[in-house]
């Protein structure tokens, strides 16, 4: 049974199989189902929410895959800052 535990401990049955790990899902808590979701690709906007960039919000302009080691994401602000930080520290708003 294809299934989902988002952050909050829920499990999530049968959900759209476009979702993929790091994905954001917009659920409705009520019904307990997903109403939209936002994928983690380049492109996307996202916010920082943990490390050295904590609060920061950026688009992703390339993403970096290390086996046996973290993944890195390159993101720029709206200033055109270019920032680097782990995959798990990236939250994906838009």
């Amino acid at each position: 049974v294809p299934y989902i535990v988002p952050h909050d401990g829920r499990t999530l049955r049968y959900p759209d199989p476009d979702v993929k790990v790091g994905d954001t899902i917009m659920l409705d808590i009520e019904t307990s189902k997903i109403k939209d979701f936002v994928k983690f690709d380049i492109g996307n906007l996202v916010m920082i929410t943990a490390g050295h960039n904590n609060g920061r919000v950026g688009t992703i302009i390339h993403k970096e895959k290390h086996k046996g080691d973290f993944d890195i994401v390159h993101m720029e602000d709206a200033a055109g800052n270019k920032f680097v930080t782990r995959n798990v520290n990236v939250f994906v708003i838009g």
